[in-house]
């Protein structure tokens, strides 16, 4: 059987596994295991974050220096304490898209309970939205 052939079908059985567990009202729970010929997914909800543009006032030098820092520090913090499981800001865009994070908490309102403590977007500068991401357990960047 042609490889290409596999990995579509693999695909789009992990895609319907996907969408039935979804669909089946289950949305409380955050782990599933989803099994596809003889490999077994552990499957885990996350919180992806996308920070675009906020439309507060412009930041002098010095003080968006300082909430540069603040951001990072409190970024810092929440990984340490592996509530951020990865992190990074986007290149230069038309969309205002700022950066992404993704969160392993529980609910979307304890998500938005740190992101509201993040420097830039209490002055304004960024705004964010929460969306439930699943992805499977251990899975690493290359």
């Amino acid at each position: 059987m042609d490889i290409q052939f596999r990995i579509m079908t693999t695909r789009t059985t992990i895609l319907s596994a996907l969408f039935l567990f979804l669909t089946m009202g289950t949305n409380a729970q955050r782990t599933f295991d989803v099994t596809i010929a003889d490999s077994t997914y552990h499957m885990k909800q996350y919180w992806f974050v996308l920070y675009t543009a906020g439309e507060g006032a412009a930041l002098d030098s010095l003080t968006a220096a300082r909430l540069q820092e603040e951001h990072l520090a409190h970024q810092d913090e929440q990984s340490k304490r592996g509530l951020i499981v990865m992190a990074g800001p986007y290149g230069k865009n038309d969309a205002g898209w700022r950066g992404l994070l993704l969160y392993d908490c529980d609910t979307q309102e304890e998500v938005e309970g740190y992101l509201n403590q993040d420097p830039f977007v209490k002055a304004g500068r960024l705004k964010f939205e929460v969306h439930p991401w699943w992805g499977s357990v251990g899975t690493k960047l290359p």
